[in-house]
């Protein structure tokens, strides 16, 4: 900020200057103290520079907005999301968590930064230039993710990390799971040490580790997780310092669970408790809302209504240490304010970025323009062609049928259970999916260098009568994961994916169903949001009616069943990983 900068605002809040907005009347939220109170609140270009009663004096053309029998409130934060799983490119992302009241998030683009690298990174920032939403960067530190057991698109070092922790768009070190940080490696401590030398978080990635694993994981560092499925779990994680993300995504649904849990357990501070979505497809942002539900679910689920705003403002902006501009209605914050209809139900009526009306009467009164994709995103499923239906089958030699190893699916979340289950083998020695159980065929094949690497298993959940589904988003290495009742439509749908540049794919025999593109870099598209649901809608009506999947997400699904770092197994292109003890297993137990 510029000497004159503070200048400026000084002189407005003592009346010198004229405001360029006002907002008169309502009942505003001071989040610092928790409560609410009778006050006007005075702008400047970007900035609040005056909280209080009285005539002020108003630029001629200053947006006077009458808020009376309204409340005013911070705009909402996302401690932790990852843009990609939106579907969306900034520009559009925008124009949909607007209207929730969203205007900054906390990002860690380590699936771009898998696929592109650094310069991905980049392209996907420069698409946010002059768009009303703030995007800080949790730089990427697990890029591969699993070193080893998986083939990435890029490698995210030491220096590399360094010099992205070093830019001012950055908030913290991404998140960083406690098996790499335990290996005690010279790069994931020099990492840590960049981002704590230069005062920056270090977020971490912590479901459910025995204590003494926790205690080691605030010891090296970690200052957050959002991986946290009960309420004893989140409070272990308190009590050591670590704050807890409350994360309500796509398939992973904690919210409940969490806030019932430490109300009940009678928690007294409630300020290292904040709310993300980690993961939410942009269909759900559209019917339920984003951060904005996770307020309105937890005052209804009994959380004090002024906690639940802490815990998508204060408490966010304070944990990442940028609360000296953001997260308050008071001077010197950013003028980022929601005018709400209703406090409890969150009913927004209107919302300022840096002081300009970005939404209000229904309607955004910002306009996108045309989005261009950067050619980097652009054509990035490589894959080893043709693909041939066996190319995806386990073979064995010998023996009628096989004891084989389950990825079991857990609904609505991301755990991955092992089970165990007898399958058939073919005359020509390949293991045979049986439909009747649901023990279908998953493969991962590698996209970014073509390789030609498939990784193979089985998998219990989704359900398919018939046919496959692929997606070339595939936490976090992203490369091409298909599951399927035949081997046909799983080569099929791989094809199909290498063809438009990724994305996802129903497909039946040598026929696509649907198909949904997403061109940047695999992972997003720049088409409007409501292209983008009704193309979901499409794919997912075509998967449950055409295919037999019963699941409500299952490309949500599909995207998490490959991480190699999430209890108890995942596969990637190396292979079917056992992510309690971190090493590759044959997905074949025995023979006879």
């Amino acid at each position: 900020m510029l000497p004159d900068s503070i200048r400026q605002y000084v002189r407005a809040a003592l009346g010198e200057l004229p405001l360029t907005a006002l907002i008169r009347g309502g009942t505003v939220l001071d989040v610092h103290t928790g409560t609410l109170i009778q006050v006007d609140v005075g702008i400047f270009n970007d900035r609040v520079v005056w909280v209080g009663k009285g005539e002020r004096r108003l630029s001629p053309d200053a947006e006077v907005i009458n808020a009376s029998g309204k409340f005013v409130v911070p705009a909402f934060m996302d401690a932790h999301i990852h843009l990609e799983s939106t579907l969306l490119t900034p520009p559009r992302l925008a124009e949909v968590l607007v209207p929730h009241g969203v205007t900054t998030v906390f990002a860690d683009p380590h699936e771009v930064a898998n696929v592109l690298g650094v310069e991905g990174v980049k392209a996907l920032l420069s698409m946010a230039e002059g768009i009303p939403l703030r995007i800080f960067v949790q730089v990427p530190s697990r890029v591969p993710t699993a070193p080893g057991l998986e083939t990435s698109g890029a490698y995210l070092g030491p220096e590399e990390v360094g010099n992205l922790l070093s830019s001012e768009f950055s908030a913290s070190l991404g998140e960083l799971n406690y098996q790499n940080l335990l290996t005690l490696k010279n790069e994931y401590l020099m990492k840590v040490a960049s981002a704590i030398n230069r005062r920056k978080v270090i977020n971490g990635h912590l479901p459910n580790p025995p204590y003494d694993v926790l205690n080691a994981a605030a010891a090296g560092g970690i200052m957050d997780d959002h991986e946290s499925l009960s309420a004893d779990e989140a409070l272990l994680k308190l009590r050591l310092g670590i704050a807890v993300m409350v994360r309500e995504g796509t398939s992973e649904r904690n919210l409940r669970d969490l806030v019932v849990g430490l109300i009940k357990a009678d928690l007294k501070d409630w300020r290292k408790v904040m709310f993300c979505t980690d993961d939410k497809h942009v269909t759900d942002i559209i019917s339920e809302g984003h951060i904005d539900f996770n307020v309105r679910e937890a005052i209804r689920l009994g959380l004090d209504p002024v906690k639940a705003y802490q815990a998508a403002t204060i408490n966010i902006a304070q944990h990442f240490r940028v609360d000296d501009f953001l997260g308050a209605v008071s001077p010197l914050r950013k003028a980022d304010i929601l005018i709400l209809d209703d406090f409890r139900e969150v009913k927004i009526s209107a919302v300022l970025y840096e002081g300009k009306v970005v939404y209000g009467e229904g309607n955004t009164k910002f306009v996108s323009g045309d989005i261009t994709v950067p050619e980097i995103g652009l054509s990035s499923v490589r894959v080893k062609r043709p693909v041939r239906p066996e190319d995806l089958l386990i073979r064995i030699e010998g023996g009628e049928e096989a004891l084989v190893r389950v990825m079991v699916v857990t609904p609505n979340q991301i755990l991955v259970r092992e089970g165990r289950e007898w399958v058939k083998v073919s005359r020509d020695g390949y293991l045979l999916s049986d439909v009747g159980r649901d023990v279908l065929h998953i493969a991962v094949v590698e996209r970014h260098f073509a390789t030609g690497r498939v990784g193979k298993a089985f998998v219990k959940g989704f359900g398919l009568r018939r046919g496959a589904i692929a997606s070339s988003v595939a936490h976090d290495h992203h490369n091409v994961v298909a599951v399927g009742a035949d081997p046909l439509s799983m080569a099929t749908a791989v094809e199909h994916l290498a063809d438009i540049g990724g994305g996802f794919a129903a497909t039946l025999g040598n026929d696509v169903i649907a198909s949904l593109r997403l061109e940047f870099a695999g992972l997003m598209t720049s088409a409007p949001a409501e292209d983008v649901v009704e193309g979901l809608r499409r794919l997912n009506g075509s998967v449950r009616e055409v295919l037999g999947c019963g699941l409500e997400a299952p490309f949500m699904q599909l995207e998490f069943i490959t991480l190699p770092t999430v209890p108890e197994l995942g596969l990637t292109d190396l292979g079917l990983i056992d992510s309690r003890r971190y090493e590759k297993v044959g997905p074949v137990v025995k023979v006879r």
